[in-house]
């Protein structure tokens, strides 16, 4: 139980209940008041001539003054037949001259208020008047007014409609009929609206707590947790907005699950590729060292050549690490500069023809119509370029073709770097722009970079706000492409 009222439900079905009772009570209260000012109403409206009849049968009584032993027995015969009414002649002052009750009844005052009487006996048409109860120092009740001459002098006949018995009849019906007639209209009422309310309340509150369990599933680790998020009102907006929460904090700590795998496998691949080079010039190092008077002049140059080209690829590795890490924290600044794209490629193509010949491939440039200047940090679009030059030239076999193609886009001139060589496997293509990833795992050190070139270039093509694309198929060669944006 004291769960159900530590519940949002249990709350606000308590509160619902106070208020219902509280309404029902005021319903009731009101309803005896209007029933009481019905009855008056009635009761005055049925009697309004009640006073006039009375002075009618006085006037000739009264005509040369007030005499108490005369009225008295003229009014006593209107009261037997009339018994349920109170009858008091008031003089101008508002003084009671005499007054005519059950023999059980006393006045608690002399005097009344003339301003409801003038009100009810000048009033064109029927409006409830109360008047002053002399029975009763506070109470007002319906009656009958009426003026009357009595010996030069203008006084009133005051009828209260009602009297003590008609007091007693009406508290009968009130603790009869109407107060167990309304206590049972009331109940009813309340029970229909409690379940009615209560269900929608339920009904209401079971979203909320479907929402709440799902908050506290998804505090627990059950990412996946989703609610019904139909409807238009609020409660259908805040499950939206936590479905969408859900799935944003979900998507994030997937990219942190596998920011957290990429990482170990990088620091796995940089101790690997740190290890090797500075192992193979430790064992040439130290078999100098051992047997230095044993080698030969010309086995101590192989091994000294060996130990410096390791060096140098460490050397490079280091470098391409550094230069990615800074790349990745924004932390390198751009100098752009106006230049005309098919010169730097020209550059690039003779820088790399050294090593084309060696391996027995040729590099062409391939300007496509009239290109616009560029705007680019010279610099990076060489690294960029020298990396897809290389990478081609690498894996393109003797007697094939490296491309660079220029041509003009929407927003500047594309250059697409293309060679004629054994093309990228289809589970490779997703990768290729990954640190330290090798499509061909045969490669060494000696046979192929670091697999940070790819990675590098396309964290330059974004800085200059592009994006390097790559289409291949095996045996077809591969073909990577990104747009500089014009001058």
């Amino acid at each position: 139980m004291n769960r159900l009222f530590r519940s949002f439900y249990g709350r606000l079905s308590t509160v619902f209940l106070v208020l219902i009772l509280l309404l029902g009570a005021g319903c009731i209260a009101i309803a005896f008041r209007s029933a009481q000012h019905l009855f008056d109403d009635v009761e005055q409206f049925l009697n309004r001539d009640t006073a006039k009849s009375i002075a009618e049968e006085l006037r000739p009584i009264v005509a040369q003054g007030y005499s108490a032993d005369s009225v008295g027995n003229a009014i006593h015969y209107m009261m037997v037949l009339n018994p349920m009414v109170e009858i008091y002649l008031v003089d101008d002052q508002g003084k009671i001259l005499g007054y005519f009750l059950n023999p059980s009844e006393r006045i608690v005052r002399d005097s009344v208020d003339l301003a409801p009487l003038r009100a009810f006996v000048e009033s064109p048409g029927h409006r409830l008047t109360l008047g002053p109860d002399p029975r009763s120092s506070g109470r007002s009740r319906p009656f009958s007014a009426a003026t009357l001459s009595m010996g030069g002098r203008t006084g009133y006949v005051y009828v209260i409609l009602g009297g003590e018995r008609y007091d007693a009849s009406l508290r009968m019906i009130r603790e009869s009929y109407y107060l167990r007639a309304g206590f049972v209209g009331f109940l009813l009422a309340l029970l229909a609206t409690l379940l009615v309310g209560l269900s929608l309340f339920f009904a209401l509150t079971r979203r909320l707590s479907s929402l709440a369990d799902a908050v506290r599933g998804f505090e627990r680790g059950e990412l996946a947790r989703r609610v019904d998020a139909r409807g238009t009102d609020e409660l259908g907006a805040l499950g939206r907005s936590f479905n969408e929460m859900a799935a944003t904090i979900e998507g994030s700590v997937e990219k942190l699950r596998l920011a957290e795998r990429m990482r170990r496998d990088l620091i796995g691949n940089i101790s690997h590729d740190l290890r090797s080079p500075l192992t193979s010039v430790q064992g040439y190092l130290e078999t100098m060292a051992m047997k230095d008077a044993q080698l030969a002049p010309e086995e101590r140059q192989r091994f000294l050549s060996i130990s410096l080209r390791n060096m140098a690829s460490l050397q490079r590795l280091v470098e391409e690490l550094f230069e990615l890490a800074r790349l990745d924290a924004r932390q390198v600044s751009m100098r752009a500069e106006q230049l005309q794209i098919a010169e730097l490629a020209q550059d690039v193509a003779l820088k790399m023809a050294p090593r084309a010949r060696e391996t027995g491939v040729s590099i062409t440039v391939q300007p496509k119509g009239d290109l616009p200047l560029v705007s680019c940090d010279v610099g990076m679009i060489e690294r960029v370029l020298t990396n897809l030059v290389e990478n081609a030239v690498r894996f393109t076999p003797p007697g094939g073709l490296v491309r660079l193609e220029l041509g003009t886009a929407v927003d500047g001139v594309r250059v697409t770097v293309a060679d004629s060589g054994t093309g990228i496997a289809s589970e490779d293509l997703p990768h290729i722009f990954e640190r330290f990833y090798r499509a061909d795992r045969s490669r060494d050190r000696n046979t192929g970079g670091a697999g940070l070139g790819l990675a590098i270039a396309r964290q330059i093509v974004e800085l200059h706000g592009g994006a390097l694309a790559v289409e291949s198929a095996p045996g077809e060669g591969a073909s990577f492409s990104f747009v500089l944006p014009a001058a």
